[in-house]
């Protein structure tokens, strides 16, 4: 195994799962339906800063005992959590579609950055890139029960996601030679929200505002590999987050919406969507 390969990845190598709802999908609108045949697009910036991750170490996986060449080790046999927080950010485009009441369908796509540190037994690893990485998502949304004029909407979402990013630097690094990497993140998640929210117009308001939150459940699957030793490790680990956003209508059919969560680090995102028909 090739030293990059023991620099960037013996931090890992013996994890079995990873936790967090790192990039988790903002759902970006409310609870309420669409009308039949309609569509809505939505561009907005999502971003993560402090996202909480755990690897969790078990016995049986590969074990480093100190070394002159690693920067990073764990005991051999041993169990338990290591910490870690990854921080980035990406504009993304959400396109929406109600082919009739009740149900929506929705595809999404963008380009970002991604960055994480890890935690060792005596230094805190941090590896970044400078390649942009790319988000792509697909889901499904059951209105359960319309938003009326005295009562919340409540809509169950479901969805798909995947994002892969490319890290060439860690940090920190002995010379300046050991700090080149080349490796390569792949994230797989699967999210299922629970979403409530309502209309709230003034009386004599052609707009009105709409707050809508709800909880996120989200099984993270994530692989790192190095593209030079051809090494990879990986895990599953699920997570559970509240979530709380609001649209602000600035016309009929555009507005604004921001939203965010703040279990485990603060996930945000906020953009511009725009309904058509």
């Amino acid at each position: 195994m090739k030293k990059s390969l023991k620099r960037g990845l013996l931090a890992l190598v013996a994890l079995s799962g990873i936790s967090g709802s790192a990039w988790a999908q903002a759902l970006g609108t409310s609870s309420a339906q669409l009308k039949a045949g309609s569509w809505k697009a939505l561009v907005y910036y999502q971003g993560v800063q402090d996202q909480a991750l755990n690897f969790a170490v078990t016995g049986s996986g590969v074990c480093t005992g100190p070394s002159t060449i690693t920067v990073v080790s764990f005991p051999c046999g041993s169990t338990g959590e290591t910490k870690a927080e990854g921080s980035g950010g990406a504009v993304l485009l959400k396109l929406i579609f109600q082919p009739h009441e009740g149900f929506q369908y929705y595809l999404s796509a963008g380009a970002g950055d991604y960055s994480l540190r890890v935690a060792s037994v005596s230094v805190v690893n941090s590896l970044t890139g400078d390649r942009p990485g790319f988000l792509y998502g697909a889901g499904a949304r059951a209105v359960l029960v319309p938003d009326t004029l005295s009562a919340p909407g409540f809509a169950l979402d479901a969805s798909l996601s995947w994002q892969r990013y490319y890290f060439n630097e860690l940090q920190p690094g002995r010379t300046a030679a050991q700090t080149q990497i080349d490796q390569r993140l792949d994230l797989m998640q699967t999210q299922v929200a629970v979403e409530t929210g309502h209309l709230f117009k003034p009386l004599g308001w052609s707009v009105g505002v709409e707050p809508y939150g709800g909880v996120k459940w989200v099984r993270s699957q994530a692989w790192l590999k190095d593209l030079a030793g051809g090494g990879r490790v990986g895990g599953m680990k699920d997570a559970v987050t509240p979530f709380l956003g609001v649209e602000l209508p600035i016309y009929e059919k555009e507005g604004l919406f921001a939203e965010a969560s703040f279990l485990g680090g603060i996930q945000y995102a906020a953009g511009l969507n725009i309904r058509f028909k």
